[in-house]
């Protein structure tokens, strides 16, 4: 494996420690308040961690071409993660929504994480096999973006409108790389948009959180609401909506530059609900400052440049779009989860790779962690297969 390679690996098991190191101090009180036991969360993450790390590396050992060589198994992943995805309507809600498989008591699992990996791998493997078809729009785009759609209809159902996002953009972000026209791709995307924003509009709760995000987020021309002396004013609900929001900021704003000093956080006694999973970043900028953000900041940024650069040096268009594919997966959701940990964006459950507590999340994390460094390990000895056809300039429609 090249160097670029074995420092992805590091990088990643870094955030995998540093999310090791704030769980166990972030999740004791709530551990102790519904176990009686503070070690509770950290405990179940090692196994999950443990477990994340055997599937990780059999990713990176399990060649990717497999995919396009036996189009058949790419379905077969694809219509049983689809499956995984209806059967959470068979299950009560939890907290409103229907996102959970449960196996045991004591073992969920999410599908709409899964979703997110079977989108890749089948939009890469079908733009990889459409070559420059995809330049067309019934035969390559609206194709392509049905794959998409299927998934993430799913996930508005459940609803988890944050697989929804993250989904969604990394699907567009696949197919501007692919070569899709920008007409096509903004036809589909104003589609998918507008579609999403009816879906929105007529979930009041989602809708609810929404309005109350802008009334407090310094957009005061959309309140309707502003005191004459310029003071937003706020309904209870509203203002219990941004809760976990404003715990979170007080929370960065008590960290400072150096932190209050690991497991000395006030927030996460009570204050900042979620704080082992969504909000877990919160937790740490209290605890360690300044200087914990930053070090996540240039690591997630580090997964992106790395992860791009094997993109980059993949030997196939395969390859280059799973590996992009995969990278964005990783980016978008940081990006989400700090965006809405700071208030940058509407309040929305969704996890910080890694880090947060949570292992469906950590183990398809692991996955486009193992899939990225097969793609690495293929630059280093990539075996002889065609090249497929990047531009349609370099093939005839009658091919």
């Amino acid at each position: 494996m090249t160097r670029a390679g074995w420092s992805f690996l590091l990088t990643v098991l870094t955030l995998l420690a540093i999310g090791l190191m704030v769980l166990a101090s972030a999740s004791g009180a709530y551990g102790l308040r519904l176990y009686n036991d503070a070690n509770h969360f950290i405990v179940r993450q090692v196994v999950w961690v443990g477990v994340s790390i055997v599937v990780g590396v059999a990713a990176c050992f399990c060649d990717y071409h497999i995919w396009r060589e036996k189009p058949w198994l790419t379905v077969l992943l694809y219509l049983g993660v689809v499956g995984l995805m209806a059967a959470v309507f068979a299950f009560p809600e939890v907290k409103g929504s229907h996102r959970w498989l449960k196996i045991t008591s004591s073992l969920r699992l999410q599908p709409s994480e899964f979703g997110k990996l079977a989108v890749v791998i089948a939009t890469a493997v079908f733009i990889d096999r459409a070559g420059w078809r995809i330049s067309k729009f019934w035969k390559g785009a609206v194709r392509a973006s049905f794959i998409v759609a299927v998934i993430m209809g799913l996930a508005v159902l459940e609803p988890d409108f944050g697989a929804t996002m993250v989904i969604g953009i990394t699907a567009c972000a696949l197919f501007f790389i692919s070569g899709m026209k920008i007409l096509h791709l903004a036809a589909l995307g104003a589609s998918g948009a507008a579609a999403f924003g009816v879906l929105l509009i007529f979930n009041k709760n989602r809708m609810n959180r929404i309005l109350s995000w802008f009334k407090t987020s310094g957009l005061s021309w959309f309140n309707s609401s502003v005191s004459d002396g310029g003071t937003i004013v706020l309904t209870a609900k509203e203002q219990a909506m941004n809760h976990q929001a404003n715990a979170a900021l007080v929370a960065i704003r008590n960290g400072g530059t150096t932190g209050v000093g690991y497991t000395k956080s006030m927030q996460k006694l009570q204050y900042l609900p979620e704080a082992h999973t969504d909000f877990i970043f919160a937790v740490g900028a209290e605890e360690l400052g300044l200087v914990f953000s930053l070090v996540l900041l240039a690591l997630y940024v580090t997964v992106m440049v790395l992860g791009m650069i094997a993109a980059a040096r993949s030997p196939d268009r395969l390859g280059r779009l799973i590996a992009y594919g995969m990278t964005f997966l990783i980016v978008f959701q940081a990006l989400f989860n700090l965006g809405v940990v700071t208030k940058c964006l509407p309040t929305k459950g969704i996890a910080l790779p890694f880090i947060s507590y949570g292992g469906t999340n950590l183990l398809t994390a692991a996955v486009a962690t193992g899939v990225i460094l097969n793609v690495f390990r293929q630059i280093e000895s990539p075996k002889l297969r065609p090249r497929s056809i990047i531009s349609p300039m370099f093939e005839t429609e009658g091919a």
